[in-house]
């Protein structure tokens, strides 16, 4: 249970650092292993930021010199520990950075077919955005996802894309939602609450809210979906990953400070205070993912089940 989130902020609708530090925040519930968010800097250039921290550790020290598109991540770590700075997201691939909630069980065949390519960690994930990145030339971006095996939400930037595309993808069963404002600003996270709690925070209103399909892909471009395909899926093949999500993650350890107090933008009162007195259950939300993941296990349903 990883949480991912995006954001595509046009025409100063909003700060892009606020929107990052916001989805850290409210997406810790999914993940508190680690956490980073990677951006464009509108002239090609793709930064990373992330530590095995929990989010509103990272969130505190994230900067303001945030671009406009971004994605976003916080860890339950399964494969691969998060003191290794390769096995957290988002994850470079060379050429594509991406972040991603789910399970890939086929990972090591993937990376086969990646001709010259290295792998820098032991996180299944880095298998998928290898394959995007460096797959073979013949096929086609759908073809490529196609052949993931699992669970998988992804969210990826294109390095040094001069035109700053965020590109989204939900395979099977991990949940995706969007909404775009009227001025055409998109945010994704990984559930409708988050989503919509991340637009009241920033002040933002959105005119649609979009759950994705399974097996569909968005391209967004200057605040417009410029490319939507359809993903001719499998017949999921369920692995369920030998982990109790009942418990914590084995790597849920007692984590320091991200960076030294000199270095952060407020303390802790001035992070928490503004969250103090909102009306998102925090509680509510992780329970009703403990409830489904207890039943997915249960019944054999998949690692999320139909939405989680």
């Amino acid at each position: 249970m990883c949480g991912i989130g995006a954001f595509q902020i046009i025409g100063n609708e909003c700060e892009p650092a606020k929107v990052a530090r916001v989805l850290l925040r409210l997406l810790e519930v999914r993940g508190k292993d680690a956490s980073g968010v990677a951006w464009h800097d509108g002239n090609g250039g793709t930064f990373v930021r992330k530590s095995n921290c929990a989010g509103k550790e990272l969130a505190r020290v994230l900067k303001d010199n945030v671009g406009n598109t971004g994605i976003v991540h916080t860890r339950w770590a399964t494969l691969g520990s998060p003191k290794v700075e390769a096995n957290n997201h988002p994850i470079d691939a060379g050429g594509v950075v991406g972040v991603h909630n789910g399970h890939c069980t086929n990972h090591a065949e993937l990376i086969k077919q990646c001709e010259g390519y290295a792998r820098n960690g032991e996180v299944d994930s880095e298998a998928i955005f290898a394959l995007i990145a460096h797959g073979p030339s013949k096929q086609r971006l759908r073809t490529r996802l196609a052949q993931v095996q699992g669970n998988a939400a992804l969210l990826w930037l294109r390095s040094f894309d001069k035109n700053n595309r965020l590109h989204a993808a939900r395979l099977t069963n991990s949940p995706l939602f969007f909404g775009q404002t009227k001025l055409g600003s998109v945010i994704f996270a990984s559930t409708e609450a988050i989503l919509k709690e991340t637009a009241k925070r920033c002040g933002l209103v959105f005119e649609y809210i979009h759950e994705m399909e399974q097996g569909s892909y968005v391209r967004v471009q200057d605040g417009v979906l410029s490319e939507m395909q359809t993903i001719d899926l499998p017949k999921p093949k369920f692995v369920l990953p030998k982990h109790d999500y009942t418990k914590a993650s084995t790597y849920n350890k007692p984590q320091t400070h991200y960076a030294p107090a000199t270095d952060m933008l407020w303390d802790d009162d001035d992070l928490l205070l503004p969250f103090a007195d909102d009306d998102f259950d925090y509680e509510a939300e992780e329970a009703e993912y403990n409830l489904r993941n207890s039943l997915d296990k249960q019944f054999g349903m998949g690692r999320y089940g139909e939405r989680y």
